[in-house]
């Protein structure tokens, strides 16, 4: 968690909660002592009255962030006192103090039934009485509909729009008396640095806030999280297309060389809404002992798209000088570096011990190193800060995709002597890469029209990079793309690698349950979950049959 999110989760709740007082009690106590609410539009409590009561029932659907719905309670709290002390002491007739007068206005506009111009104050409470009644009815007693997405998202942007008109009334009210007599412009300054505020919580905090409240704060950057890899040379395709800068949101590409067990702590931490990574870590993370031990059945992401339908082949390495260790053979019961836990240089470990079957007498112990050069530097034994030191390998293997780790291990007349030796080489047993989204950012993938835009660029991507192959190799070359390969790798790779058909909106769930199976069978997955259990867990879209 970054320090300005941590800032955010906890200073922001108390702000927000403590706004509505902060925001009016300046104007009330106004009222209260000048004995007249001339110059302060009555529309301003209706409208926070009206969009507060939407929100604090979009709680019941949406479930969102516990300080935006205290916040909305609160508001209602003091929108009646300021409601209350206004109509205590309007003023005298033909002083005006509400933007449409009605008879005799300059704009010659009539509200109808002479809404919220009524002369006593029995009706203001009346209509506040049945526009909550009639929500509470729909809410209890018309369960179909109170509990329909459609309805709940109909709440969100309702209570969110009529809030955006909050200003007009006052704006109005201002311009044709050419004045602001008895309206505060402490009410004025708690809106702009409320709103900013709010807009800071609504993207940077950790907490649930549901798809409506981003939307009305700004519009979103989609952060994507990515392993700086060949196969993700379609994703940057895709990001610097033309396609992409028509989009109603900004994508931001982030690295994380560590790998997939990086990108899902990041994604729980609310640092990046969509990811590209190895299905095994993805799937361990969310159904894996480690996670169902939590008892939390939201893992904050869920696998909404494939990437490839082809294996990923890992090259198994050792240190260059280890000479007790010649074959596959030889790692039983030995020491296996992984960049982190539940990542796929880990997950992979379970694999090879279930393909080789080693017992679970002589388990391979993980030992965490990071991303590649800490793996590498972990089993050669060599510090870099201390090239003249005794080496002291931490592991005694590591897996890796082959063609990253490629040159580290083969000889070349530059580098007679690699620091790696490679003893063999393991296929993962299912397509080997996903795109999963956060469950904050996206709470309704299904139904998500900027995922449904995301897809169509990746597919783009997809298509571009397989239109012209050999300029990918040569980009591949460059480094544009934050990794290099050399051109024969690049076109060996390029012989085996496969990237989806058609779309790469959906999780297949018949190679999910595979893929649970699997671990299961490896011991990363507990035996008692059931497969229709762990793919509802899993899959946050379905692909298409």
């Amino acid at each position: 968690m970054s320090f300005f999110t941590f800032i955010i989760d906890y200073g922001a709740p108390p702000l927000l909660v403590l706004s509505p007082v902060l925001s009016y009690a300046d104007q009330i106590m106004s009222i209260h002592r000048t004995k007249t609410s001339a110059g302060f539009s009555l529309d301003i409590p209706l409208i926070m009255l009206v969009a507060s009561i939407f929100k604090i029932f979009y709680w019941f659907g949406s479930y969102y962030s516990a300080p935006l719905l205290i916040q909305a309670i609160s508001m209602v709290g003091v929108q009646v006192i300021l409601l209350k002390v206004a109509l205590d002491n309007r003023p005298s007739p033909g002083i005006e103090h509400t933007p449409f007068i009605g008879q005799g206005s300059e704009s010659g506009f009539v509200r109808p039934y002479g809404f919220w111009q009524w002369k006593s104050a029995r009706p203001y409470w009346i209509f506040l009485t049945y526009f909550t009644l009639t929500l509470l009815v729909i809410h209890t007693l018309f369960t179909p509909l109170s509990r329909s997405s459609a309805y709940i998202e109909l709440l969100g942007f309702s209570g969110l729009g009529v809030e955006a008109f909050l200003p007009i009334p006052q704006i109005i009210s201002n311009q044709r008396s050419r004045s602001c007599k008895g309206f505060r412009p402490s009410v004025l300054i708690s809106w702009l640095l409320g709103d900013a505020m709010k807009m800071s919580f609504f993207f940077f905090s950790g907490g649930t806030i549901p798809l409506a409240f981003r939307i009305c704060g700004v519009f979103h950057t989609i952060r994507i999280g990515y392993v700086p890899e060949h196969y993700l040379a379609p994703l940057h395709l895709a990001v610097h297309s033309s396609e992409a800068s028509s989009l109603p949101f900004k994508i931001s590409l982030i690295s994380f060389p560590s790998g997939t067990g990086h990108m899902i702590t990041s994604l729980r931490q609310n640092e990046i809404d969509v990811a590209i990574g190895l299905t095994e870590g993805w799937v361990a993370g969310l159904v894996g002992k480690p996670q169902l031990e939590k008892g939390e059945k939201d893992g904050g992401y869920k696998l909404v798209g494939q990437w490839v339908e082809t294996p990923l082949r890992w090259a198994i390495v050792t240190g260059y000088d280890r000479k007790d260790i010649q074959s596959v053979s030889d790692l039983k019961g030995g020491r296996v570096g992984v960049s982190r836990l539940g990542s796929g240089s880990h997950i992979m470990s379970f694999v090879l011990a279930q393909q080789q079957s080693w017992s679970s007498s002589s388990p391979l112990t993980p030992t965490i190193l990071g991303p590649f050069p800490s793996l590498r530097d972990g089993v050669t034994g060599h510090n870099p800060e201390q090239p003249d030191a005794q080496a002291n390998s931490l592991a005694d293997f590591f897996m890796w995709e082959q063609f990253t780790t490629k040159p580290y291990f083969e000889p070349t007349t530059a580098f007679p002597k690699p620091p790696l030796k490679k003893i063999g080489e393991i296929y993962t047993p299912w397509p080997s890469w996903q795109i999963v989204a956060s469950t904050r950012t996206f709470p309704s993938p299904e139904s998500d029209s900027r995922l449904t835009q995301l897809f169509s660029l990746l597919d783009s991507g997809i298509s571009t990079f397989q239109a012209d192959s050999a300029k990918v190799v040569q980009q591949l070359g460059t480094g544009e793309f934050g990794c290099t390969y050399s051109e024969s790798d690049a076109k060996e790779w390029l012989k085996d690698v496969r990237f989806v058909k058609g779309s790469t909106r959906g999780a297949d769930k018949h190679m999910i349950e595979g893929v649970v199976n699997v671990l299961k069978t490896a011991g990363v997955v507990p035996e008692d979950i059931s497969n229709d259990e762990a793919v509802n867990r899993i899959i946050g879209i379905h692909a298409s049959q």
